[in-house]
């Protein structure tokens, strides 16, 4: 039990790692270097639980966007996460 929760732990900070660095590529890429990034903010985005997709999505002065939703995955993976480890340490 201790094992997996451990995995659980870290899937979800790795997970929490991807939502963030899209969120700044998001961010501070151009337009035309983002359209590389399409499929993977669709994949991101299907992800997302349904009421919190497109949830604080605001424009950017550079163009880009900053994802509320993919911030706001990243936080509670990270939350997540961090209470799947104290769990995991606490059984051993």
């Amino acid at each position: 039990m201790s094992r997996a929760l451990g995995v659980v732990a870290t899937a979800c900070r790795a997970f929490a790692a991807a939502y963030l660095v899209l969120l700044v590529l998001d961010v501070l890429l151009p337009a035309g270097a983002r359209t590389w990034l399409l499929g993977l903010n669709g994949l991101a985005s299907r992800l997302v639980p349904g009421p919190v997709s497109g949830l604080f999505v605001l424009p950017t002065p550079l163009g880009g966007a900053l994802r509320g939703d993919f911030a706001l995955a990243a936080v509670i993976l990270l939350a997540v996460g961090w209470l799947c480890r104290r769990v995991s340490t606490s059984l051993r």
